[in-house]
């Protein structure tokens, strides 16, 4: 081994390649949802499939990459502004899943009676309020830092958004399943996209795990100090 390679140096190599396969992925899914959807006109549930899907697994992604030392696209931007993108790709990212989700809402008497609809839906719920909590982490108004400390609304700002992701992704596996997919994609390229789904998914929380879990130990570190 080289002098002065360690396993944090390899580790970094590795994820800064998962990273920007990653990158890859997302950008491959992003022109697949574009053409399905304009190819269907962006009617109906082509433009909940573009917007939901484009909000979850191509903006929020990126979001939740935004912060990650590896990221060929951030990583030559300072703390404060990669907070900002976070910020605005969470925004669009959220707002474009809102929509498109309250355009299926309204078009149908029924919403949860399959496993995608209501695994949406709780998304679409976690997104909303993952958004407010996300100005609130941002912000940190002082009514806030009453209740709790900054570290601590980082901490729930963290762990929340990854619920709120997986829940996101979890609905767009599952719509995979559904009869729009199986109606206009070809059955044998609809195991592909679940695949590419889930390396996504698996990749894209890599470094919000490893954020969380810092936090979770500082968080642990804190209450025991204040129990002593």
């Amino acid at each position: 081994m080289p002098e002065g390679y360690t396993k944090a140096t390899a580790w970094l190599q590795i994820h800064s390649l998962l990273n920007s396969i990653n990158h890859m992925l997302i950008f491959l899914v992003a022109v697949f949802f574009f053409i399905l959807a304009r190819s269907l006109e962006f009617k109906d549930t082509a433009m909940h499939m573009f917007m939901t899907g484009t909000g979850f697994h191509v903006l929020i992604a990126q979001a939740m990459m935004s912060h990650s030392k590896v990221n060929p696209l951030t990583r030559w931007l300072s703390h404060r502004n990669k907070s900002r993108l976070h910020a605005i790709l969470q925004i669009v990212g959220g707002s474009m899943v809102l929509l498109g989700s309250l355009g299926k809402f309204s078009s149908k008497e029924v919403h949860f009676n399959t496993w995608h609809g209501r695994v949406g839906g709780a998304a679409s719920f976690f997104c909303a309020a993952s958004i407010v909590g996300g100005f609130v982490n941002y912000f940190q108004p002082k009514l806030a830092l009453k209740v709790m400390p900054p570290s601590e609304l980082r901490f729930r700002h963290n762990l929340f958004g990854l619920v709120t992701f997986t829940l996101g992704m979890g609905a767009i596996y599952l719509g995979y399943y559904s009869k729009f997919f199986t109606k206009y994609v070809d059955t044998d390229f609809i195991p592909g996209m679940m695949l590419i789904t889930g390396i996504v998914y698996g990749l894209t929380i890599i470094a919000p795990v490893s954020s969380l879990l810092t936090k979770l130990k500082y968080r642990s570190k804190r209450k025991a100090e204040q129990v002593q």
